[in-house]
């Protein structure tokens, strides 16, 4: 065998070393020394390990004066080399009773012909990086070359970081080297694992990330009442597929860029779950933070640079790893490519405009390559050709295997999304589909007329119960609950109609005039219509000066009778009203009601019947 495999436990903390190709390894407490040993017991060199004809030795380098002294399977040297075939500690000199200061062991080798990379069993060791030499590559510029190993004992696995500058996690912890149990999730920038019988097998998707939001609330205190908190985002569960193009829309104060913050981890919600592809995002928040892009609404650069420096420069910063010069000058061509930005790459970018300064931006977070960008009002400010061109270009992001989610006002280019959720007040989800199902489903023809019926708390909350009790809706129920349990979102609202048309009549009802009330807890039925119809057409009859003053009323001039007159309202004696009659409210709603209802015929009797009460006053002030 070329290479040499070892296990080097320190007490309780153990560490794999692979010689790869080296042909001799030195062991001791100098920093130079190959597997360096942490004691002050430990000479700078204490043994040295050699390959001879594909066979490993071990030589002890120990002085006549220290003190420590080197072991082969709990026994002295009697030769200055022997072949490494047991298990070589450190102990103190002559001290038999403490534990060894170090043990090193040789790792069995194992190499099956055939199989998949991801059965670790194939192989003592599997490794995972960007470098060419690795088992499993993972092409991101935020990962190592050597990123990370497993080995395997032929027991058991165990993960270790290849000293990678992202780091390596388990589970949502950063480690240098653990043991690996079923289901444990390892996970570095743009990849991650799932570990099971001695298999790895992928966690996260290609093309994308799949965001779920699970009755996401967002509630912070209220300034103006002490203890009290207000919600600005309420209930919000919806799903947003790995590669799609999905806009948050909504009036202003309606909760899209709190909804995002809380997608995205930037203000975390007060309730409610965040799931990417499948994890628990909050609780995984340190492993996707190297696959996520956020482009805030106002933009972050240095106008004085160029183009060209001010990413080159970005990505420095960003990708930690050590990239190769053509390698660098490559990852941001492609990144002004992506953004339609070529030949700007000598100009500075206060001489830009504010639709190209918005591209460099997305461009500054393209570097290093995200699965998921996050837009806050991308295309505020600009012209309705250039908010086309962004929307195109965010389209075409998507199909490199990348999710976009944005906020926007802009509604024009809607058609280039794939999905357009709707907030409502308080940050209530009223729809989530295709932009051209949006009008047919809030019933509008415009979407300032959404926005419009939106802006109220109760017609809100009235389509947040509409889109409870869609098909989408309840199809996003069902996988819900058999993926993430029972009750992780609300359920469906199956009897909607009913209890809109239950809200609606009471409403209408709270809405309704009031009679006034006759005598002490009895209220005066409504008048029906007829009878005020009848009322008001009817012709006054004469009344003496006896009867107008005992009514306390003013006298009216008698009127006799005209022939011209309906037989009807001719014979119609207007109805009496006491004191506890029908209130003037009530009597203005009705006659306007009335008014409206009143037939063409009637209208025109109603005009002869004044005509010819006119001729008999001026006929009487004649004589």
């Amino acid at each position: 065998m070329n290479n040499i495999i070892l296990k080097i436990q320190e007490g309780d903390l153990f560490r794999f070393f692979d010689s790869e190709e080296r042909s001799e390894l030195l062991v001791g407490a100098k920093r130079t020394a190959d597997i360096v040993i942490k004691s002050a017991n430990v000479q700078p060199v204490q043994i040295r390990l050699l390959r001879k004809n594909g066979v490993w030795y071990a030589e002890d380098k120990s002085e006549e004066d220290s003190r420590s002294e080197v072991l082969m399977n709990g026994k002295l040297f009697r030769r200055p080399m022997l072949k490494m075939d047991g298990v070589l500690s450190v102990r103190k000199k002559g001290d038999k009773k403490s534990d060894d200061i170090v043990r090193i062991s040789s790792v069995k080798q194992i190499r099956r012909k055939g199989g998949s990379a991801f059965d670790l069993t194939g192989k003592t060791i599997t490794t995972v990086g960007r470098g060419e030499q690795c088992d499993i590559r993972v092409e991101n510029p935020l990962v190592s070359d050597k990123h990370f190993m497993i080995v395997f004992d032929g027991a058991n696995c165990f993960v270790q970081d290849a000293h990678s500058v992202s780091g390596t996690y388990v589970n949502n912890r950063k480690i240098k080297r653990q043991k690996l149990s079923d289901y444990d999730r390892i996970s570095i920038p743009s990849a991650a694992y799932i570990f099971y019988r001695n298999k790895l097998l992928y966690s996260s998707a290609s093309g994308g990330i799949r965001i779920d939001a699970l009755n996401v609330c967002k509630r912070v205190p209220d300034r103006n009442a002490r203890g009290k908190k207000v919600s600005l985002v309420t209930d919000a569960s919806f799903r947003v597929e790995a590669g799609e193009f999905v806009a948050i829309v909504g009036g202003s104060g309606a909760g899209k860029s709190t909804l995002l913050d809380c997608i995205n981890g930037m203000r975390p919600a007060t309730e409610g779950k965040i799931y990417y592809d499948g994890n628990d995002y909050y609780e995984n928040m340190n492993t996707y933070k190297g696959v996520l892009g956020y482009v805030p609404q106002r933009d972050i650069m240095h106008d004085d640079l160029t183009l060209g420096d001010a990413l080159r420069y970005t990505a420095q910063l960003r990708i930690r790893t050590r990239l190769p010069k053509d390698e660098l000058r490559s990852r941001v061509k492609e990144a002004i490519a992506d953004v339609r930005l070529e030949g700007k790459e000598k100009q500075r970018i206060s001489s830009l405009s504010g639709g190209q300064k918005k591209r460099v931006s997305i461009a500054m977070e393209l570097l290093s390559d995200p699965k998921v960008i996050f837009l806050d009002e991308p295309t505020s400010g600009l012209s309705p050709d250039l908010d086309l061109q962004m929307m195109e270009l965010l389209r075409d992001l998507t199909k490199k295997g990348r999710t976009v989610v944005i906020v926007t006002h802009a509604m024009e280019n809607l058609d280039k999304c794939d999905k357009v959720a709707f907030l409502g007040k308080g940050g209530r989800v009223c729809y989530f589909g295709p932009s051209a199902d949006a009008m047919r489903w809030f019933n509008r023809r415009s979407y300032s007329k959404i926005f419009t019926a939106l802006s109220t708390e109760e017609e809100s909350e009235a389509f947040a119960l509409k889109y409870r009790s869609g098909e989408y809706y309840k199809k996003l129920y069902a996988e819900f609950t058999r993926e993430y349990g029972k009750d992780c979102i609300l359920p469906p609202v199956e009897a909607h109609k009913k209890t809109q048309g239950k809200e609606k009549s009471a409403r209408r009802s709270a809405s309704a005039p009031e009679t006034d009330v006759a005598q002490e807890g009895e209220s005066v039925p409504a008048v029906p219509a007829e009878s005020l119809r009848e009322e008001r057409d009817a012709a006054p009859v004469p009344m003496s000066e006896t009867d107008v003053s005992a009514q306390g009323g003013e006298s009216a001039p008698p009127v006799s009778e005209a022939s011209d007159l309906p037989r009807e309202k001719e014979d119609a004696a207007p109805i009496p009203m006491s004191e506890a009659g029908i209130s003037e409210r009530t009597e203005e709603a009705a006659s306007s009601a009335l008014t409206e209802s009143v037939s063409p015929r009637e209208d025109a009797q109603e005009r002869g019947a004044e005509e010819a009460r006119g001729d008999k006053r001026r006929g009487r002030g004649k004589k």
